[in-house]
């Protein structure tokens, strides 16, 4: 099961159903309506509100084996601001993370290096045998925008 959260355009989703097949499941949550993703089930929802979570646990059936964000904010333009937006959006996605893994399970998750991450990444080191930074190769390499990847969740 693969939790493909708040993506925008249906990369996400498509890449996790793609790789899984038919021998898993991915479930998308997004504020707004995505279009159908085969082998994806879409729920259009914040996962920041407070049924979220409980709601997610019920459509997967089971444990997640891997949680994957790239929810971002609307910039402001204002870095730290922006930054701070970003945090919020990680720290939710780790609480789902947190409550719908497996123990083993993955978490990816976008941030933004500014400096602000490094709190995420220590609470991430508590939950994680393995935390460590990727930055795709399709990234401009003057963005601070980064994925932070915690393998081997403690459960």
């Amino acid at each position: 099961r693969c939790g493909a959260r708040q993506t925008r355009g249906g990369g996400g989703q498509r890449g996790c159903s793609r790789r899984i097949g038919d021998g898993g499941r991915v479930l998308a949550v997004d504020l707004k309506f995505l279009d159908p993703v085969r082998g994806a089930l879409i729920l259009t929802k914040d996962v920041l509100e407070e049924n979220s979570i409980s709601e997610i646990r019920t459509i997967l059936e089971g444990p997640a084996d891997v949680v994957l964000s790239d929810m971002a904010a609307p910039s402001t333009g204002h870095r730290k601001t922006d930054a701070l937006r970003v945090m919020t959006l990680c720290e939710g996605a780790l609480d789902v993370a947190k409550t719908v893994l497996s123990p083993g399970g993955c978490f990816v998750v976008k941030v933004l290096k500014v400096g602000a991450e490094i709190n995420l990444v220590k609470s991430l080191k508590k939950e994680f045998l393995s935390v460590r930074h990727a930055k795709p190769p399709a990234s401009r390499s003057d963005s601070s925008e980064s994925y932070v990847v915690a393998t081997d969740f403690r459960g």
